[in-house]
């Protein structure tokens, strides 16, 4: 086995080790949990084969369900416990390790590939959002194959036009907001110098419809309703922030938040959380590498492809939506590492010191890093505690209230349904657990499981009672859930 492969392997098991350090832990499991454990409930349960996710924060849109069945064997596997949402998310951030090495590789060199992935492997935010368990998580994964496939094309391999259209397709799965990036097509084609023959354009046009199909279908059924809502939302004032000069700095300001996030997370300073920092990381490799200058026009045009469309839209934006930016700058700055690794002997000494100082800085903050205890395993010791206590206590059926900030009383309906609890309205006559996040707001608290406390109800109404209220619905079945749909 080569060198370069043992050192591969290596950077699999810092970066397993990153992603899987208290997994279990630190799994946040919030208002994104309730819902990706009710859509999988649906399809499972209900039988119900869906064409449609959760909808995005872009009114009218859904993401589309390939995250879903995604986790649907892991749910299973530990019986439909959301804890099997774990599994594939690690196994994900793995094969994006691999696929940072094995694309820079091909664009650059094994060295290239090798800087690469270790940057991804350790750096703070890859790692965080590889550990969040949201549709988003492939982001990077289709971004690093984006690149790969654009830088391809322009070296005139048209076999990658098949997964081109796999890679367009895929986007209503990943984010919507990945769509802008495509400017950078037409660039990379440009630079290419050749038309590609019939057959391949023809395999890119059937890989396309088949990735794209769930998508076709949804919206031959419902009207075009997506389609439609997404040119609202660009062009409708109501939805959003007005274009011009106040977005376009708010733009900037979120990549340049963003790289500095990316490189230095969870430190911060002036010089690095600019506008003028991020150019000279994407004008650097310039100066070293002429006869790439078409290869580093085309990452630039991906970058203004968003930067332009969400300058010009009314859309709300958010610093994730720029995520994708990552692939570009670790690229840049795996580059300008090797550069320096090959200038010298010292500059082979310097390039192992950044390293080293890398991984012992990340490994430093993933562990003594401060983490709230209101997750997955409080979650689950709370709705235990409440069901045995509800046992003991003789109640069928009972209320649920919430002391706490709003947005924070998530997380539970779905642990709940699994516990086959039946839940009420709450009111002055049923017998109430109010749940407390943080558990210092109230002093009523008798249970504490990590930040979340618990009051249990102070009063058992009679048999007689239970007899009639709990033919009521289970509200925990009826009610809404904010973003679910069936």
């Amino acid at each position: 086995m080569k060198r370069h492969h043992l050192i591969l392997i290596l950077i699999l098991f810092i970066g397993f080790f990153f992603r899987t350090y208290q997994i279990v832990e630190r799994f946040e499991f919030a208002h994104d949990g309730d819902l990706y454990s009710w859509i999988i409930k649906d399809i499972v349960d209900n039988g119900h084969f869906r064409l449609i996710g959760q909808l995005t924060s872009a009114p009218g849109i859904f993401i589309g369900p390939l995250f879903y069945y995604l986790l649907i064997p892991f749910f299973v596997i530990t019986n439909m416990d959301p804890i099997g949402a774990l599994i594939p998310v690690t196994l994900l951030g793995l094969l994006t390790i691999y696929s940072y090495y094995f694309v820079l590789s091909k664009i650059f060199s094994y060295e290239v590939g090798l800087i690469g992935s270790f940057l991804y492997a350790v750096l703070i935010v890859t790692v965080n959002s590889d550990r969040w368990v949201v549709p988003t998580v492939t982001t990077s994964l289709w971004a690093v194959w984006y690149l790969y496939t654009l830088v391809m094309l322009s070296r005139r391999k048209w076999s990658h036009l098949y997964l081109l259209g796999l890679l367009i397709g895929l986007i209503w799965h990943v984010h919507i907001a990945l769509l802008p990036a495509l400017l950078a097509v037409p660039v990379s084609l440009l630079f290419a110098k050749q038309i590609p023959s019939v057959k391949y354009i023809l395999g890119f046009a059937v890989s396309l419809f088949s990735a794209s199909l769930p998508f076709l279908i949804f919206e031959l059924r419902h009207g075009m309703s997506q389609t439609l809502s997404f040119m609202n939302n660009f062009s409708d004032p109501e939805q959003g922030i007005a274009p011009g000069i106040y977005k376009f700095k708010l733009v900037l300001d979120m990549i340049a938040k963003n790289i500095n996030s990316l490189f230095f997370s969870p430190q911060s300073s002036r010089f690095t959380e600019n506008i003028v920092f991020i150019f000279a990381i994407l004008l650097s490799p310039l100066f070293f590498i002429k006869k790439k200058l078409g290869e580093f026009l085309i990452l630039y045009s991906w970058i203004i492809g968003l930067i332009l469309f969400f300058s010009f839209s009314h859309t709300l934006i958010s610093e994730y939506y720029f995520s994708s930016f990552n692939v570009i700058f670790i690229a840049l700055i795996s580059l300008l590492i090797y550069i320096l690794f090959k200038s010298s002997t010292f500059g082979k000494i310097l390039t192992i010191l950044i390293l080293s100082i890398v991984l012992v800085k990340n490994i430093h903050f993933l562990i003594t890093g401060d983490f709230y205890n209101k997750g997955y395993l409080e979650k689950k010791a709370v709705v235990n505690f409440i069901k045995q206590d509800a046992e003991k206590k003789g109640f069928p059926c009972f209320g649920i209230s919430y002391i706490t900030a709003q947005g924070e009383n998530v997380g539970f309906r779905y642990l709940f349904f699994l516990n086959k609890m039946h839940i009420l309205r709450p009111s002055l006559e049923v017998p109430v657990y109010n749940i407390v996040i943080p558990d210092e707001l109230s002093k009523e608290v008798t249970q504490k499981f990590g930040h979340i406390g618990i009051i249990p109800p102070d009063k058992t109404p009679s048999k007689e009672f239970f007899e009639n209220r709990c033919q009521v619905p289970n509200t925990n079945l009826t009610e809404s859930i904010l973003g679910y749909v069936e």
